[in-house]
């Protein structure tokens, strides 16, 4: 019950990359049939309610994230708060959602949940990044002064323009219990773009550590693949 409860909001269904859109959720999963949870959202999503949503929910399988027990994530996008409202409105008074919740809590269990909100600062040129099967490295911090944290990152992505993969930097609203405030994504066409020139090697990194090393601590660092993804036109 309590996967359902908490998947209340997921299925408008519609998780684009973590170069965020708007708002979103991200729904950790522990998933005993990976492709029972594929087929569930695949049969949601053909649905009249899941063709009635906008947005994008993104499946993404985890490669490397400590000790995480989840093995995937869904990534549910908005547009805004009141396109998630009228979401699960829809989705709570709909057959077709308490069939996908079923056949979902069969193949997976849900280990955390995180919403966001874009701060709409963003790096990188998204036409270098085209594969469907993207890599993709999200760090979560803890930020004492947000200001001037996305200050200093701004500064350090305006020097990287040229790399071949995009970021992005988004403020956590909820986490339970943790202490993570804010996520800062990397997107590449594949691990050895993504890895393959360490963070320290960005032009400016040592005048951006210097600048948040009073107001930055780490938290986690996760490396997925992403694997699916639905979106509707509306």
């Amino acid at each position: 019950m309590k996967y359902i409860s908490s998947l209340v909001f997921l299925v408008s269904v519609t998780f684009s990359s973590l170069v965020f859109s708007q708002v979103g959720i991200k729904y950790d999963i522990n998933a005993s049939n990976p492709l029972g949870v594929a087929a569930a959202m695949d049969k949601f999503y053909a649905s009249s309610t899941g063709q009635a949503g906008s947005g994008s929910v993104t499946l993404y399988q985890y490669v490397a994230n400590g000790d995480n027990p989840a093995t995937h994530a869904f990534l549910v996008s908005f547009s805004d708060f009141e396109d998630m409202q009228s979401t699960f409105a829809r989705n709570a008074l709909s057959q077709d959602w308490a069939t996908f919740l079923v056949e979902l809590s069969s193949a997976a269990e849900q280990v955390s949940s995180v919403m966001y909100r874009s701060t709409g600062l963003n790096g990188g040129d998204p036409s270098k990044v085209t594969s469907a099967n993207t890599a993709n490295y999200w760090t979560y911090i803890s930020v004492s002064n947000p200001s001037a944290y996305a200050s200093a990152w701004q500064a350090l992505i305006a020097q990287n323009a040229d790399v071949d993969f995009t970021s992005g930097l988004s403020e956590i609203l909820a986490h339970g219990k943790s202490d993570i405030t804010h996520v800062v994504t990397q997107t590449a066409n594949d691990l050895p773009t993504l890895l393959g020139t360490p963070n320290s090697d960005l032009n400016g990194w040592g005048d951006f550590v210097s600048s948040v090393s009073g107001t930055r601590t780490v938290i986690t660092r996760d490396v997925l693949t992403r694997l699916m993804n639905w979106t509707n036109a509306n």
